[in-house]
């Protein structure tokens, strides 16, 4: 009794972390909140490059200057507040800051804080500071480091290819977590993880902790990283200087509900006139313009290589463009799509009448929606993507018995499960399936090894919510359209694709005029894998080579 007690009293003497508790008052805009972390009589002094010194002394000035910044920040604008640390100890630290203003605007500043023994700020210098100064401070964000993106304009300047002394690239490109880099010859490719923003790591597979090799990025000079020193897992240490075969310009256009989206083109160099034009299209979930685990980015690297112009785009609601992703059926992604399309026609840069759209994965239904609705690319390229061949119904049963036959889920509960699932897309299509649904889910649940793998029964699902099975069409069967589509196109599926089912989706474009190809041995995004069962990226390490080959083909005109 008297340990539990003195454990309580124990847990509420613990002082309450300062930054954290700072950063949870800028969220809320509470100033009184923000003046509490501080003691009766501490002081803040900000000190600016060119504005004046700022003093404030006491809780009730602190307050007052607390109040007077949330009031200065449109009220729509969400306040994100992290920090670095250079030192921390119990009673001082000293590092960098970023407030974060809303979805574009940040500012930075170096603080220098004492702290007392009951965990407040005593005194609080800010001085100025820049991007680079936080950006490049090794280790974490100290607050919320899982949920941390990768600042768009500062790993920007890092992306890009760079020679190697035997002449083969590293192309580097980024997702939102992290920078990826993809050896153009032997077609390795690694996840990094990040020391600082212009040192980072590398292990033996796509996205792996270990440390096997290191990337340094020389300094950002005229917004770019010139080179990049490369050590291997041997040792071998090379030094790779850019050589950028395009550049890259920031874009935005309106879809057709008057969206605002989000951009950048790929320009190739030394390439006059009109050139053929791709809109790159996003695979399912949140995805900004680089894609799952910078996909599109790879894609789009390679074609902008190649000659072709190149526009990939923040998906709505994600990255810099605006619009609700939860709620975007199939048919609003195609109208971003066509929206692109239309946005490129109007470049001097681009040939109108060959101006084509690509992507992976989900990108199959919205392309063909497009299509559906009147837009007429000149051309298609999709890699792994259901939506060539089969409905997201067919799709997501094939998809599910593959992740239970690689969790070693038996023939008969495997049946069971699928049964259920597809009562439940009954139910979604006609509500008067209700009570099968329910009887079979209920039946379903008494086996364990399936419990996690049912859907729910009819009383439990909210049809307005942003589930994606309210949201996309799951019976829309975009074979018609292929079957009838004349443009060029070339359709990659992987051998061992555990989204697709590659040989169903071939057989059912035979007699089309599609081109398929099978890429020996790779998983849903092209990289070599051991088996449909061992294709995750902490289970890969380099992408198919006929991948790149087939990208090249296919972005020359």
């Amino acid at each position: 009794m008297f340990a539990s007690l003195l454990l309580a009293m124990a847990a509420q003497a613990a002082p309450t972390d300062p930054f954290a508790a700072l950063r949870d008052a800028y969220a809320r805009r509470d100033a009184g909140l923000a003046a509490e972390i501080y003691t009766n009589e501490a002081e803040v002094e900000y000190r600016y490059e060119g504005v004046p010194k700022e003093v404030y002394v006491g809780r009730s000035a602190i307050q007052s200057s607390f109040n007077s910044l949330f009031a200065s920040v449109d009220a729509a604008d969400r306040l994100d507040l992290n920090f670095r640390f250079i030192s921390k100890t119990p009673n001082a630290a000293e590092g960098y800051y970023r407030l974060r203003v809303g979805r574009k605007n940040a500012s930075y500043g170096k603080f220098t804080v004492r702290i007392s023994a009951d965990g407040k700020f005593e005194r609080d210098l800010s001085t100025s500071a820049t991007r680079e100064d936080f950006e490049e401070t090794p280790g974490p964000v100290a607050l919320a480091a899982d949920a941390e993106d990768l600042d768009r304009e500062y790993y920007a300047a890092l992306t890009g290819r760079y020679r190697l002394p035997d002449g083969c690239a590293l192309v580097v490109t980024r997702s939102v977590v992290r920078l990826f880099v993809r050896n153009s010859c032997t077609q390795e490719w690694r996840g990094l993880s990040r020391v600082s923003g212009r040192e980072w790591t590398a292990g033996n597979f796509a996205v792996d902790p270990a440390v096997t090799s290191h990337y340094r990025f020389a300094e950002i000079a005229d917004g770019y990283s010139p080179s990049l020193t490369f050590t291997d897992k041997g040792g071998k240490v090379q030094q790779a200087l850019r050589q950028d075969s395009y550049t890259t310009q920031n874009v935005r256009f309106v879809s057709e509900d008057g969206t605002l989206i989000a951009g950048t083109v790929y320009l190739p160099l030394g390439k006059k006139g009109r050139r053929p034009a791709t809109v790159m299209v996003h695979g399912s979930g949140p995805q900004d313009r680089d894609g799952f685990a910078s996909v599109i980015a790879v894609m789009a690297d390679a074609m902008a290589a190649e000659g072709r112009i190149v526009l990939a785009y923040d998906k709505r609601g994600s990255g810099l463009s605006g619009g609700n992703g939860d709620q975007a059926s199939f048919e609003t992604l195609a109208s971003d799509a066509r929206s692109a399309m239309r946005m490129l026609a109007l470049r001097p840069d681009v040939e109108p009448s060959k101006i084509g759209l690509a992507g992976s994965s989900q990108a199959g239904w919205v392309i063909a929606k497009a299509i559906e609705a009147g837009a007429a690319p000149a051309d298609v390229l999709l890699l792994g993507a259901a939506g060539s061949a089969l409905s997201v119904r067919q799709q997501n049963l094939y998809n599910t018995d593959i992740q239970m036959r690689c969790s070693n889920i038996g023939p008969a509960d495997r049946r069971v499960a699928l049964d259920q699932q597809s009562a439940f897309f009954d139910f979604l299509a006609d509500p008067k399936q209700a009570a099968r649904l329910d009887k079979i889910t209920n039946d379903a649940s008494a086996r364990k090894p399936i419990a996690d793998w049912l859907f729910p029964k009819s009383s439990s699902v909210d049809r307005s919510d942003g589930s994606w099975f309210n949201v996309l069409a799951i019976d829309f069967d975009p074979l018609p359209v292929w079957k009838s589509y004349r443009g060029k196109t070339l359709f990659l599926f992987g051998e061992y694709d555990d989204a697709t089912p590659t040989p169903v989706a071939i057989k059912r474009l035979r007699g089309s005029k599609i081109v398929t190809r099978t890429l020996a041995s790779a998983q849903h995004l092209g990289l070599v894998a051991q088996s449909t069962c061992a294709a995750g990226l902490s289970e890969v390490s380099r992408f198919a080579p006929s991948f790149f080959r087939s990208l090249s083909d296919y972005a020359r005109y």
